[in-house]
């Protein structure tokens, strides 16, 4: 990854990161599916509700009168799960960005330590930093998240940086005003001056 210079890093405060894209359905899912798994909320919320799921399957039966074979009660159980984790991570987020416009819409963001400025064909608005409660990220997207809910999110997708340099700006911006233990990106670690080691006197 190409190595931001001392000024771009010195300066990057007054710099602003101008990022323009329009969403993809499945790049939509995977941040989606990226998110749940880690969010101790939603995962949280998940397991309670399977765990209620799972003893309705079971008592059930029961309270009308006939037993199930335990591996009947587990097939039960399994299926249960699938479904319920197919549902929420991906059939319902599926309807919500098919049934969303602005998801159709070209994304035009600019990025200062001031926050974010989002244009839309028909969207114009200006979120500060302390919207966002933290920030997670992976090899695709950034996820910027607002809320305990699953949609309580906004995702910018990596492939909308035109420059590794541009990458850096946004991260330093982040970690300024989001979440301070955001970890260093290859190139900004690249960066770090290396401790010299004593001249050998022997």
């Amino acid at each position: 990854m190409f190595c931001a210079n001392i000024h771009d890093v010195r300066h990057s405060a007054n710099e602003a990161v101008q990022l323009s894209f329009q969403y993809a359905e499945e790049e939509y899912l995977a941040a989606i599916r990226f998110y749940f798994w880690h969010s101790k909320v939603l995962l949280g919320r998940a397991i309670v509700v399977y765990a209620l799921f799972s003893v309705v399957m079971v008592l059930l039966p029961l309270s009308m009168g006939f037993h199930l074979p335990v591996w009947a009660n587990l097939a039960l159980i399994a299926i249960t799960g699938v479904a319920l984790f197919h549902g929420y991570v991906g059939d319902r987020p599926r309807t919500y960005f098919q049934g969303n416009p602005k998801f159709r819409d070209e994304y035009h963001l600019t990025l200062t330590d001031a926050g974010i400025e989002f244009h839309t064909q028909n969207m114009s608005s200006m979120t500060a930093w302390n919207f966002y409660s933290g920030v997670v990220e992976s090899d695709s997207f950034y996820i910027l998240i607002y809320g305990n809910n699953i949609h309580s999110l906004s995702i910018v997708p990596r492939r909308a940086f035109q420059s590794s340099n541009q990458e850096t700006i946004f991260r330093q911006i982040l970690r300024r005003n989001v979440d301070p233990t955001l970890k260093l990106s290859t190139g900004e670690r690249d960066h770090v001056p290396q401790r010299l080691a004593p001249p050998d006197w022997r």
